[in-house]
Parts: C-alpha cells; structure tokens; sequence
C-alpha cells in the first residue's frame, strides 16, 4: 500500500486517494454489476449530495444502515463518513420484539431498510425512513462542489452494537482512527497490497465485513466480490473462477468451506493457486480445523486473529503461516500501537506464562460506549480495555487466549478452560464441530459437557472418544458427558452460543441417557 493511516484524517479521505490512484481498476463486484474506483467515488459523491443537500444531513447525526451486503450499502457508508454522520450498522436478521427498544435508544435521524425483511424499522419514530426498493428507484443529484468540513481521526465514524450475550447490547463508540489503524495493522502484518482481492459474504454489519474487509480493501485500492449472503458453493466458485487472493472469517465459516470443497472436489485433490493467505477471526481457530485447511489449501498461509469489536477488529495477528509452527496454539502477537497486559482478579501485572485476564491498550481500542441513550467509559482511567477473555503471553509477547472469563469451568476448584478442551477433541477423526460448557455437579460444583457435530462420514461413540482422551489430558478434565448433536445454536453474529446449550442442557438433563467417566 503506497499509503498509510497517517495520511488521512477519515476514511472518505482513503477512498478517494484510491479513486484517484487507481481510477480504473475494479473497486467492487456484485452479481453482474461491475465497479471500477472511479465509479464507485463518483456514486458516493452523488449519495453525499444526497444526504446534505436534499436530507440536511450534518456532522454529528445518526444514521442506522440495515441494507445488508449490497452495494448501496457501502455507497452510503462511506457518504456518511465523509460528512462526519454517525452509521449504525444493524442487523438484517433482527426481529422487532428483541430490537425495537434498542433502535429507539440509538435516535436515528435516518433509517436505511430492506422493506422485504424488516418492515417494522420503517415506523421508527422521529426518522426518516428509506427502504431499499424506494432509494434504487431514486434520481441522485450531481455531486456536490465543495463538501463541508471534513471529520477528522477523533470523531466517531461506527455505532456497533455487540451481540448482547453477556447482558444488554451497547454500542461500540468506533472513530475515524480507530478504522484508519485497524486497516494499517492487517495491511502491514498480512502484507495485503492494490494486488489483491477478497470475497465478502461475512455480514457487512459486523466489524469484519466492515473493518477488515471493506474498509481494507478500499483503502488499499483492491478489490471486493461481495456477495448478498454467505453460502458456501458460491463463495468456492467464486475463488476459483475469480482467482481470488484473500480469505477472513470466523471458524464457522471454514468450516462450511471445507465442506464444500470436499463436497466439489469428487474425491479429487483441490486446486486453489491464488488463494494466497487466510484469516481466521471471531473465535478461536482449533487444531482440527487448521490441519483440515492446510490439507485443502496446501499452498495457502493461515493466519489466526485474535480480536474484538470493541479492537475495530484486530488486536493481534499470527504473522506467518500456523501450520506447523511452533507457536501454533497462539493467537499471534499485538499488532503495531497495540499493548497487551495480563492482570489477576485484583488487576495486578503477571508474569509471562501465568494466565490471567487480558487487557488492551491502544490505537484500535475504543473509548465509549453507547448504551441507553448515553455514552460512557469503555477503558479505565490509564486507557486499558478489559476484554472478558483468559490468556497469557509467552516470554516472546506471544498471546495464547485460554477461554472467556465467563465460559472457565471450576471442577472442585481445578481450572478448565473450554477452549483447550474443545482444540483437543477437533483433533479426534470425525468431529466437524465441538463445544464445551459447564453442567452443575452436586459433588465438584461444575464438571465440563462436550457437544459435538459429527462429520457425514464416520459413527461416533462416548465410550472411544474418552478412552483417546484419558491418556492426553488430567482425568479431572475429561467430559462428564458427551452429546452428540446434528448442528451447535449460533449467535446473530454466527458465533456457537453457549448460552442455548446451558438451556438445551438444562431442560434435557432429566432425560439424558449419561455416560459417566469410568
């Protein structure tokens, strides 16, 4: 990338440095719609006519975006942006029921809907509301001759609630810099450049879609084939017939991946030569599934990351290739502007190799959230973030993440960490999925259940899984029990919700037929 973050005050700034470097290549594809960075900017100019001069749009005010992944959507994203307008990405899959308080909090001046899937935001009170259908049939005016005052790093770009699974959602207050940094560190530690190309069919409203791919790639000046919704074939066909560079998603969707590779393939190896490099984020990447990657994409790099929301996305990255490195089981190192501490339950410092709660500090790491109407701290008073996770570093500044403070299962006062648990049984032939979670137990307080997605292929038993276990892990971690499910309970953010299974498990226990250790 011949530019850096420094070199801009917001992310319009980015786009139009590309537009003017590369006005001819092929910004973004979408079904048979083609757009060269050219284009593209000149599309964006007319929805910032549109925005200030008809809708008297100005800094500072809100704009919740539910259009999903197309190409409007980023058109008007980065309008917003240029003239210093609040986005709220929103979820396309949210219900009324659960949301409509939310939205109410968040105070739109406009909503941006797709009347086919959630009509009810077109009767939020005190907005304007434009659904899909009537902003394609609308007439854009000519760019403006001037924009007003550009926002700068400092002011807020994103709104981005979280998920909500450890209690009420609150928006992650996200800056100009925030985004500007979080493209610099994938740029410099993935070494993407205008070369490279991307599919993005991750939901544009999470902070991957947003930060680490359409933020990214734009800046760079490369290319997007973004697709409506994520599905698997599509996106395989789509790297093959487009010789695409660049993969980042979550666990889940490799996962479908793979599958569909094998699925295609017809017994015969795969061949994806310009599948250059993948990133894995939004959960950890296990053991099982970077074997069965490298064994598909034997040319291609792996890459985990480790991150959050409230990080704009990154907060480290694996910077060579996992497979077969040492270091394999970390989640890489803090990305540049970035430090990272590990602090026991009283917030005290520990050493390298002592695990303890992670804490961030740094460029991408916000400094409000929104939550109720009003904004508050999201850092102490040092600028250090709490993330909720479990992890140490090693003496090199590698970060290894144990498990979520909340998902740590106490056995009789013996620590276990789901995750470690769940990386082990990835590993055994013909698990394609795993989860572990807490059960009560009237004797040790809590033992750990495994739930676990077999593969089409193989006949999984208890009995043979625990008996592989026992001689790779300390008896008071084996699974009280193991559950065999067709599919694991997802978050709107494709995320396993361990929260379901606590339920599923709960109201199935009287029931179960248990098979305890012997």
């Amino acid at each position: 990338m011949s530019s850096t973050s420094a070199d801009f005050q917001n992310m319009y700034q980015a786009l139009c440095h590309s537009a003017t470097r590369r006005p001819d290549a092929l910004a973004l594809a979408y079904e048979d719609q083609r757009f060269s960075y050219r284009d593209f900017h000149y599309r964006v100019q007319q929805c910032i006519a549109q925005l200030d001069g008809v809708w008297a749009l100005r800094k500072g005010d809100r704009l919740l975006l539910a259009w999903g992944n197309r190409p409007a959507f980023c058109e008007v994203f980065f309008a917003a942006l240029a003239l210093g307008i609040e986005v709220v990405p929103f979820s396309t899959k949210l219900k009324q029921a659960e949301s409509e308080d939310l939205v109410g909090h968040i105070a739109p001046q406009v909503v941006l809907f797709d009347a086919a899937l959630q009509d009810w935001l077109g009767h939020t009170a005190g907005a304007r509301c434009v659904s899909l259908s009537d902003w394609q049939a609308l007439s854009l005016p000519a760019p403006l001759p001037a924009l007003p005052i550009a926002p700068t790093r400092q002011d807020t770009a994103l709104m981005m609630f979280t998920s909500g699974t450890t209690g009420e959602p609150k928006g992650a207050v996200i800056t100009h810099g925030n985004l500007l940094c979080a493209v610099d560190a994938y740029a410099q530690k993935l070494n993407l450049s205008e070369a490279d190309s991307t599919i993005l069919a991750v939901p544009i409203y999470h902070i991957t879609g947003l930060s680490a791919l359409l933020a990214l790639f734009t800046t760079l000046g490369a290319t997007i084939w973004l697709q409506q919704r994520f599905n698997a074939p599509d996106v395989m066909t789509t790297l093959r017939e487009q010789n695409i560079t660049f993969l980042h998603g979550s666990p889940t969707v490799f996962i479908l991946l793979c599958h569909a590779v094998r699925a295609q393939s017809h017994g015969l190896p795969p061949v994806y030569p310009s599948l250059r490099a993948i990133a894995c984020g939004a959960g950890h990447l296990n053991e099982g599934l970077i074997h069965e990657l490298k064994e598909l994409f034997p040319r291609t790099t792996i890459h985990p990351i480790y991150g959050l929301t409230e990080t704009t996305s990154p907060a480290t990255i694996f910077p060579d290739d996992v497979w077969g490195s040492e270091k394999c089981g970390s989640s890489g190192q803090a990305i540049p502007g970035l430090s990272i501490a590990i602090r026991d339950d009283e917030q005290r410092e520990l050493a390298a190799g002592e695990i303890g709660h992670i804490w961030l500090k740094g460029d991408v790491v916000i400094r409000e959230y929104w939550q109720r109407s009003e904004k508050r701290p999201s850092c102490d008073a040092q600028g250090w973030f709490c993330t909720g996770d479990l992890g140490y570093l090693d003496a090199e500044g590698w970060l290894y993440v144990k498990d979520r403070s909340k998902d740590m299962i106490n056995r009789g006062g013996e620590k276990i960490y789901s995750l470690e648990l769940e990386n082990l049984l990835s590993t055994y032939p013909g698990v394609r999925e795993v989860a572990v979670i807490p059960c009560p137990s009237p004797v040790y307080g809590e033992e750990p259940v495994a739930f676990i997605v077999p593969d089409d292929q193989r006949q999984l038993t208890s009995d043979a899984i625990l008996a592989w276990l026992k001689p790779n892990i300390a008896r008071f971690k084996l699974p009280a029990r193991i559950i065999f499910t067709r599919t694991l309970p997802r978050t709107h953010n494709g995320k396993v919700s361990k929260r379901q299974l606590k339920t599923r498990l709960a109201e199935s226990m009287p029931a179960l037929s248990t098979e305890e250790k012997k």
